[in-house]
């Protein structure tokens, strides 16, 4: 126990980009965990630059979501035993309009090159995609190898993994019961 409450396992959220991951962030938010989407922070970036996976916002968070996390489910499996892990997924000819949609999106940081945001994203999209610029075959490429290595890493433990299609229509009558909790009774989150 922990300031009275029961100790809970850490929540990692290791679906790309565009596959519900900030719904899901919002839906464990609903549950009670609190866990951070995509943080951008010097101590993260850190982390991730020296692939540790030792995020410092873990002594205070539930978890991660996002692609913050995809290159690192092993090592955080490793550092955080008994940790549960959600990968979201989605059907791959919507999710590569989505991805080509949100990458000709200009973002407003993109005006300082420097910027720790910008930094982050790029170290971000190389090591999880392998370009920096929408490619749709290599999209596609990554997203499959990216759920198959997930799907193997995991074969056998049912119990630390959930594969989760929320704009599929799956939500809390799956997600609940994977963490251990209530099923609210309110509408799983869309963005």
């Amino acid at each position: 126990m922990a300031d009275g409450r029961p100790l809970r396992p850490k929540v990692f959220g290791l679906g790309l980009s565009r596959t519900g991951t900030r719904s899901l962030t919002t839906a464990l938010h609903t549950l009670g965990f609190d866990v951070a989407h995509y943080p951008c922070d010097p101590d993260t970036y850190q982390a991730l630059v020296d692939g540790t996976a030792r995020f410092p916002l873990l002594a205070e968070r539930d978890g991660i979501t996002d692609i913050t996390v995809a290159p690192y489910y092993e090592e955080l499996d490793l550092a955080w035993p008994g940790a549960k892990f959600i990968l979201t997924v989605r059907e791959e000819r919507s999710w590569l309009r989505s991805c080509a949609y949100h990458w000709e999106r200009p973002i407003a940081s993109k005006a300082d090159p420097d910027s720790l945001y910008v930094q982050l994203q790029r170290f971000l999209r190389a090591a999880v995609y392998g370009c920096h610029e929408f490619d749709a075959a290599r999209f596609a490429r990554v997203h499959r190898r990216h759920v198959e290595q997930v799907r193997r890493y995991f074969d056998g433990r049912d119990g630390d993994l959930l594969i989760l299609d929320i704009v599929g229509g799956q939500g809390y009558e799956r997600l609940a019961p994977f963490l251990g909790v209530p099923i609210p009774d309110e509408p799983f989150p869309s963005f």
